[in-house]
């Protein structure tokens, strides 16, 4: 049995409006609580229900804030912060991967 061709791009991630789509979870929970709330407390303004206007409002802010993260930092910014964060190490060793020759951190050996 012959091998199907695979695009070499299929693991990349899909956006749609400049958000990735596992991002989607965390604009469209908030938008849907802030459009349900209103109906269930009763809220309107004259004959619209408040729902719309404020599920609307949360939709485009969220959607702007996640569109300015994505602009504004570069790429794979936040795991690399978690990584720095959570290496408690880092005061006490020597500098990874060539930042620094060995021989500015390194004392020298005294006979």
């Amino acid at each position: 049995m012959r091998r199907r061709a695979t695009r070499p791009n299929v693991f990349r991630g899909l956006k749609r409006f400049g958000v990735y789509s596992t991002d989607w979870k965390f604009i469209l929970i908030p938008t849907g609580i802030a459009y349900l709330v209103p109906f269930v407390l009763g809220l309107w303004v004259g004959y619209v229900p408040l729902g719309f206007p404020l599920g609307l409002l949360v939709f485009l802010i969220l959607l702007g804030v996640f569109n300015y993260l994505r602009l504004s930092k570069p790429a794979y910014w936040l795991s690399q912060k978690f990584d720095a964060e959570i290496d408690r190490w880092a005061a006490f060793r020597p500098p990874l991967r060539g930042d620094l020759k060995p021989t500015v951190w390194k004392a020298p050996n005294r006979k």
